[in-house]
């Protein structure tokens, strides 16, 4: 048995989380989860240092004496950091990418103390840049795709297009001129291209902008908050429905028909998660640009859960499912393009049979590579430490932390099949 602290921040649910420590502690190992999005952590802005002196919480997190510490975007706190990596294998995981981590100078500063683990393919390339060094495959560095604790339900489907996601749509105007200049639509063409476009690389294409940096940061934003919503915008005549936060309640100044779609009621849970997918014809994923091979792990709940998934061609998706589902398959769930995306959703839609097949393709798919058992039985041969089927002593996951709603951010017991967990929760 393993003790697994598993560090992370989130302002709107911990689904994955939640599926990888329910997991973990189905097969026998001791599990602490904490939200550094609480009362006991101090975060000075996204991205930046997190830190507690709580001195109650350093109590818990050394008596708990974790022999695996899985932190995601470097989020454990200083103050907590400092405890665990004396003992403890710490394995940092790209949840976003590097350039979000938190408490970037100790991290660096440090960074030979750690282990790697990439959710996409490209994950690599981007520790290796961020890092300045070359991180060695099986020795400090392991690709570590998501998966899945979600199941295929018979439920009523009274939705035919659903879809769960953040807007990342900015809410302010950009002051100026450049951003609405040739230097504005410049950058933006280099950063489809290239989304991780550098500052010294936009200030070659905005020679004469008194703040490139300012720029690069804004054109970016905008672009990928239009890229999401372009997409959706051409769902919402098919019966399109959507859950999520940041400003979604907001965004009928960008579109009224978009905000009509829209479903605040939140979905914050792995339970949550399941019933939207499960009581859905079709559920579609649109992946943040920084998502260069990857794909959003929501693309795995949908592919186990009664819904047909629509997603962009990502290589690491194929890499992974490929060679377990049809040329049928293949050819009627991967869009090209939003209006391809339009065009394929109406496909389904108006043939069930065909939806079927591709939904049983899809669910066999995930049994063969995309439940967390698969990444767990590499993930303890590189760690070297034992994590499955471990004697269980039903001692409770421990949380600490909130989400956007304390009561639903951990899903019941017994609501899925696989997973019978215990929890123990500490509020603030």
């Amino acid at each position: 048995m393993a003790s697994i602290l598993i560090s992370y921040y989130s302002d709107y649910g911990e689904t994955m989380y939640d599926a990888l420590g329910c997991v973990l502690h189905d097969n026998g190992n001791r599990v602490m989860m904490i939200n550094i999005n609480n009362s006991s952590v101090q975060i000075d802005h996204w991205g930046g240092c997190s830190k507690t002196e709580d001195s109650e919480l350093i109590k818990r997190v050394k008596s708990f004496d974790a022999d695996i510490v899985l932190d995601f975007n470097f989020s454990l706190p200083l103050g907590l950091i400092e405890v665990v990596e004396k003992t403890s294998k710490i394995c940092v995981i790209d949840a976003d990418n590097p350039s979000t981590f938190w408490n970037k100078d100790y991290h660096l500063k440090n960074s030979d103390k750690y282990y790697y683990l990439g959710l996409q393919s490209y994950s690599w390339t981007m520790y290796c840049q961020y890092l300045n060094r070359v991180l060695e495959e099986n020795k400090n560095y392991m690709y570590f795709p998501p998966a899945t604790a979600i199941n295929n339900m018979s439920l009523k489907q009274d939705k035919n297009i659903s879809f769960i996601g953040s807007n990342f749509y900015p809410l302010s105007i950009p002051p100026g001129e450049d951003f609405y200049s040739k230097m504005g639509l410049d950058l933006f063409d280099a950063l489809k291209k290239n989304y991780y476009l550098t500052v010294e690389e936009a200030r070659q294409i905005c020679k004469g902008c008194s703040n490139p940096e300012w720029l690069l940061e804004k054109v970016r934003a905008y672009y990928v908050g239009q890229d999401r919503l372009k997409y959706m915008q051409v769902l919402v005549d098919l019966g399109f429905t959507f859950y999520g936060v940041r400003w979604w309640n907001h965004i009928a100044y960008y579109d009224f028909e978009l905000a009509k779609c829209f479903d605040p009621t939140p979905k914050v849970s792995l339970e949550d998660n399941q019933w939207v997918y499960n009581t859905s014809k079709i559920s579609v994923n649109i992946s943040h640009p920084q998502a260069k091979s990857s794909f959003s792990w929501r693309v795995m709940d949908i592919m186990a859960s009664n819904a047909c998934l629509l997603m962009e061609d990502k290589k690491d998706w194929r890499d992974l499912f490929e060679r377990y589902l049809s040329k049928e398959t293949l050819d009627h769930v991967i869009y090209a393009d939003r209006y391809d995306l339009r065009k394929k959703a109406i496909e389904l839609l108006n043939d069930d049979e065909l939806r079927n097949r591709c939904v049983k393709d899809l669910n066999n798919a995930i049994e063969q590579n995309g439940r967390w058992n698969h990444r767990l039985f590499r993930l303890q041969n590189f760690l070297d430490i034992p994590l499955m089927n471990m004697p269980c002593e039903n001692e409770p996951i421990v949380t600490i932390g909130r989400g956007l709603n304390d009561e639903a951010k951990i899903s019941q017991p017994n609501m899925i099949k696989k997973l019978q967990c215990l929890f123990k929760r500490i509020t603030d």
